[in-house]
Order: structure tokens, then C-alpha cells, then sequence
């Protein structure tokens, strides 16, 4: 009896031994990489490719709870992380271009991943059975998407896709039965082939009949009426609008103006900057009202239909339109990466989850076929809030966000550079940055180039920051190479 119980507790010692083994062991996953596997975080770094994987791998899947990807990998291997039923969340880098087959096949606790922009290919069958996902996004960067990639998820409500994907495996998205809702099709899924990828036709009809709608909608004469939320007292420069009668019916404005948030201190003035931007647009830049797209207030929903309804326009319009892109609101960078993002008003914190990357904004834009887009960021990326105080508040400091590279025809006005807070001007009810942009365009009726632009409002922000807010403010101007020789000469209302 002795020897057994002996035996017994010599059996569960080893078994024990063998789990905490388990729990913090490492070893290499590709020629430069190498990964570790400790408190159920399984973590590869390194750079380069990771090696494809068999059924079986040198981790226990089981003990997985957390996937690190981190920067300088550029794939996830096949079967990598394939049956870890315990798998919640997964971190993947910048610098991914292809997730492997069966990669994250059978996770079925995974209930989200951000897939980054710069990736291109995702394998067969890579998401295969992670019935707890509820939607997707692809960045337009994606070629191609595998066979049965998405299969029996069948928690999946949203995807979006994107129109640059040139191929979709057969059955990518087989027995996902709540997926009503769809985004950025590729023009060859129709509601004769939607069945070949596993859709269904109700949801592929109704993203081709809302298209149908705006075609139509921007095709017609009259224009839609839209309502004036008015949240400030009138400055100077929102009461003396010019009215120039010019006309630009290829030019599209998406103006975000974020006041109010449930969870996160408010913006002060954001509502009256995108309001009155909006009438810039109508009255001085010649924008016509119904190619005015405005959200107030917009939830991370709301500002992803924003982008791609200017997909679906692009598509009816072609190259020859341009695009104003106006923001008021939070922008703070993630913890961890430091990567910037702006914040709708449902977020309650600065997470890569429920907040918008600016990098996949970047990326949409210089995707589009346009002649030109420029945008206005009337927000910091630093942490702070137009009122100085922090938006994470345990943190306490201003941190430095990671630099974004520009592609295609764009250029960026930014608010501030680098740590600094986005200010208010509380005698004019705007934030610094707008009232001086509403300024120049108020005195020139429009005509200012955007040279002129960056000169006087960068001059006119730094000096009324320092005397009025006693706080250093300098808005930047970044643009890609693609228009480093004409940007400048760029005008808002032609």
C-alpha cells in the first residue's frame, strides 16, 4: 500500500514538474526567432519569418492564454497557434505580411484580432472554428484570403474586406450564420458568387444596394439638407463666413468632431470646430452639401463607415476626386507600441481594440484612386487633453508617438508636434489650432495654398498658445514623397 501511494505522489511530482516546465520554457521558432512561453504568454521575437509548424509544436497550446507577436516578424507561422482553446488575446506587429494556414485554427476563446496594415495573404483555414470572434477588419493592404479562412466562426457580425483583395478562397467564410453585415466587397462578389465564398446573399445585397444608393445619390441634383448642432457661443470667425460661389463637385469633406465622450474627460469646443469647418466647406470651399459627410460624437462604428462609404465613393467618382478629412477630438498612443490612434466616443481607454490607428486611416486614403486628400488633426497623440491634464491619468506623462509614413497624394496639418497638448482658445469657443485654420480661410476666401496655410497658422498657434494658454503649441505638416514637389501649391477650394 505504501509503494503505492509512493508511487502515486512520485507520478502526480513529475506530472507537476512537467507543467511548470511547461510554463516558462523557450526555444527557437525560425531561423532568427525564437520564443518563450511563461505565466500562459507565449512570445516570438526576433525578425524575419517564422517557421511553419506540424500538428505538433514545442509549446503546450493548452497553457496559451495570450499570443505577443513582436516587431520584425514577418509571419505567423502555419499551425502556430493552432487548438490553444484557451487562447484569449493576440498582439500582432506592424511589420506582419502573412499569417500561415491553420495558424489560430480551432482558438475558440479568441474573441478579437487586429490584423495590422502591411499584411497581405492570410492562409487556409487560419481562423477556422474561433467561434467566439464577433467581427473582422482587413487592412486594404490584403492580396489574398484562404480557403475556409473564416469558417464555422459563427459569432462573426461584421466583416469588413477590402477591395484590394485579389483573391478569396473558396468557403472563406462557410457556416458564419450571424455575419449580416459587410464591408469593402471586391467587385467579383456578387449575389451570383457570394455562395462560392460562403456569404450570405442578403448581406452581399445589401452592401451592393447601399452602393447603388450613393451612385445614385451622388449623381442626382438636389442637394440633402442637414442639421447644424450648435454647442459655442459665435467668434468672429463664425459669423462672418465668405460666400464665394464657387463650385467643387469632386471634392468630398468627412468632418469628425468628438465632444462628448461616455467615459473619457470631453473635448471642449470640438463640436463647434467641425460644425463651423463644415460651413467653410459649404460657403467658402465650394463643397456641395450632400458630399458634406459629418459625424458628431461618432462611435468607432461611425467612424469606420465613414471611410468606407468614401471607398464606395471613390469607386462612382474615380481619380479626379479630393478629399478634406477634418478631426476634432482625443488621439493618444498605445501603451505598449506607441503607435497613434484616434478615439471615438464610446472608448473608454486608449486601446488598439476600440479606437482607430491613424497608420489604417493613411493607409485607406493612399488606397483610393484621388487626386488629392489633406487632412486636418486638430488633436494630440501624446495622451493629452485639450485642458492639459492626462487621458490616462496613472500615467501622468506625455509620451512620444510613433511617427507615421505617408503614401499616395496626402498631406497632414497636426494640431501640435510630438508631446504637446492640443489647446483650446477658450476666449474664441475653438480649439488653437482650428480658430487660426478658419482664420487664414475666413481672410483669403478660400485662396490659400497650403503653404500659406502651414506658415500662418503655425505662426499664429505658437504665439496665442504662449500668451494665452502660458503652453507651447506647434502644429506640423507631414506629407508623402509622392507630393513633396506640389504639395504646397495645393489649394482647398479647386
Amino acid at each position: 500500500m505504501k509503494q503505492s501511494i509512493s508511487r502515486i505522489l512520485l507520478l502526480a511530482a513529475t506530472l507537476l514538474w512537467g507543467v511548470l516546465t511547461l510554463s516558462a520554457s523557450s526555444g527557437k521558432a525560425g531561423k532568427n526567432i525564437t520564443w518563450e512561453l511563461r505565466d500562459g504568454v507565449l512570445t516570438f521575437s526576433g525578425t524575419g519569418p517564422m517557421n511553419n509548424f506540424s500538428k505538433e509544436r514545442p509549446w503546450h497550446e493548452s497553457l496559451v492564454t495570450k499570443v505577443v507577436v513582436e516587431d520584425g516578424i514577418t509571419s505567423v507561422g502555419a499551425n502556430a497557434c493552432r487548438g490553444a482553446k484557451n487562447l484569449l488575446t493576440v498582439d500582432l506587429p506592424s511589420s506582419l505580411a502573412e499569417i500561415g494556414a491553420s495558424a489560430f485554427e480551432g482558438c475558440r476563446a479568441l474573441t478579437d484580432i487586429h490584423i495590422p496594415y502591411g499584411t497581405e495573404s492570410i492562409g487556409p483555414r487560419a481562423f477556422r472554428g474561433c467561434k467566439a470572434l464577433i467581427q473582422i477588419e482587413l487592412p486594404v493592404s490584403m492580396k489574398s484570403l484562404g480557403a475556409e479562412a473564416f469558417a464555422d466562426c459563427q459569432h462573426i457580425t461584421y466583416a469588413k474586406l477590402s477591395q484590394s483583395l485579389d483573391e478569396i478562397g473558396r468557403d472563406a467564410f462557410k457556416d458564419c450564420a450571424a455575419l449580416s453585415d459587410l464591408s469593402d466587397l471586391p467587385s467579383y462578389v456578387t449575389t451570383n458568387s457570394f455562395n462560392t465564398f460562403g456569404f450570405n446573399r442578403a448581406a452581399v445585397k445589401k452592401y451592393w444596394d447601399k452602393k447603388e444608393a450613393i451612385a445614385a445619390r451622388f449623381g442626382a441634383s438636389q442637394e440633402a439638407d442637414r442639421p447644424v448642432v450648435t454647442s459655442a457661443a459665435p467668434a468672429d470667425v463664425d459669423t462672418d463666413i465668405p460666400f464665394t460661389g464657387v463650385q467643387n463637385p469632386n471634392t468630398f469633406a468627412v468632418i469628425i468632431a468628438n465632444e462628448n465622450y461616455g467615459k473619457l474627460s470631453n473635448v471642449p469646443y470640438a463640436l463647434n470646430d467641425g460644425n463651423t469647418f463644415a460651413q467653410y466647406c459649404r460657403r467658402t470651399l465650394g463643397v456641395p452639401e450632400q458630399n458634406i459627410l459629418q459625424y458628431n460624437d461618432a462611435t468607432y462604428g461611425a467612424i469606420r463607415e465613414a471611410i468606407s462609404d468614401l471607398h464606395l465613393i471613390n469607386q462612382v467618382v474615380g481619380g479626379n476626386m479630393r478629399v478634406i478629412l477634418y478631426y476634432a477630438g482625443h488621439g493618444a498612443p498605445d501603451d505598449a507600441t506607441l503607435e497613434p490612434y484616434l478615439i471615438p466616443v464610446d472608448a473608454a481607454r486608449v486601446n488598439k481594440d476600440v479606437c482607430i490607428p491613424l497608420s489604417s486611416i493613411y493607409g485607406e486614403l493612399a488606397s483610393m484612386n484621388l487626386r488629392s486628400a489633406t487632412l486636418f488633426l486638430d488633436a494630440c497623440f501624446s495622451g493629452a487633453t485639450r485642458d492639459g491634464a492626462m487621458i490616462a491619468e496613472v500615467r501622468g506623462i506625455a509620451r512620444v508617438p510613433k511617427k507615421q509614413q505617408l503614401q499616395g497624394p496626402v498631406a497632414v496639418f497636426s494640431a501640435t508636434t510630438q508631446e504637446q497638448a492640443a489647446l483650446p482658445y477658450n476666449e474664441k469657443n475653438h480649439g488653437m489650432f482650428t480658430y487660426w485654420l478658419l482664420k487664414r480661410l475666413q481672410e483669403t476666401k478660400g485662396e490659400a495654398s497650403l503653404l500659406d496655410l502651414r506658415d500662418y497658422i503655425t505662426e499664429n498657434v505658437a504665439r496665442s498658445s504662449s500668451i494665452v494658454n502660458r503652453k507651447e503649441q506647434t502644429p506640423t505638416v507631414s506629407f508623402s514623397s509622392d507630393v513633396a514637389n506640389v504639395w504646397d501649391s495645393w489649394k482647398l477650394n479647386n
